[in-house]
């Protein structure tokens, strides 16, 4: 327990910000399949642009760092929701093109809520979080992408096999509609930084606006570390999900930056 309250600390001071936000309210999004749900933070000045935070594989949720990351951008001036988008179909699909849409159609909802007010939307996503690639070659109304570690091919990463529906964030590289930033370990390994590589390389060929930052040293959930379910920080295949305060605290300057640029707060 000393190790997570550890990291919640430094987490406090890396997210510090100058303005005060909104408690976070639990939110219903219909989409459809149904509905999904999630945690709004809203500024003190709206309408404000949007961004929805995906969570990393883990407990098919969000887990409470993706919950003070949308607190934290939300003190920085963005309505931010994190989103459990596995709510309609579970994990048992977790590439499924459905994700996808339905994502997509809470990016267009929210741009239409009173507290964005039509504004910009973006989305920043933590591992499995990387569905936000997707979207955006879904839906021109992304306007910006941050991706943590993000799981970019699957199939080269970990040897898994997919129907020919399913799409990888690298296999949509041309059809990108918004500026990607990429935030990533370069000892990560469980998705090796050379798929984060081979990413900016498809994107940058296809004329994209692009930016990958590796971080010497860090490994998989470098800004959380192990999650709930480990006793240690290697997990049961061997992958290493470590802490690092300083890529963790760039990781956020990086991050805050792209979304300034190019949602505007």
């Amino acid at each position: 327990m000393k190790r997570f309250a550890a990291a919640g600390a430094l987490a406090a001071v890396v997210f510090a910000a100058g303005a005060a936000a909104q408690d976070g309210r639990a939110v219903t999004l219909d989409v459809r399949g149904g509905t999904l749900s999630g945690v709004m933070f809203v500024p003190a000045k709206t309408p404000a642009p949007a961004v929805i935070v995906l969570h990393t594989k883990g407990e098919g949720k969000f887990e409470p760092a993706d919950e003070k990351y949308a607190a934290a951008l939300s003190a920085e001036g963005f309505v931010a929701v994190a989103l459990n988008y596995l709510d309609v179909i579970g994990n048992s699909k977790l590439w499924s093109p459905k994700i996808d849409h339905e994502i997509a159609h809470v990016v267009d909802e929210l741009g239409k809520r009173p507290e964005v007010g039509g504004k910009p939307v973006g989305i920043v996503g933590f591992s499995l979080g990387a569905h936000g690639i997707l979207v955006s070659a879904l839906d021109p109304n992304v306007k910006a992408l941050v991706v943590y570690y993000g799981d970019y091919d699957l199939r080269k990463a970990k040897g898994i096999h997919f129907p020919p529906e399913v799409k990888m964030p690298i296999d949509v590289a041309a059809e990108v509609n918004a500026p990607l930033l990429m935030l990533h370990g370069e000892s990560d390994n469980e998705i090796p930084v050379q798929l984060a590589r081979d990413m900016e390389a498809a994107l940058k060929a296809a004329g994209k606006t692009s930016k990958l930052v590796v971080y010497p040293g860090a490994y998989h959930r470098f800004d959380r570390g192990p999650n709930a379910r480990m006793r240690g920080n290697t997990t049961r295949e061997g992958y290493v999900y470590q802490y690092d305060e300083a890529a963790t605290r760039d990781a956020w300057t990086q991050a805050l930056e792209w979304l300034r640029k190019y949602l505007g707060a």
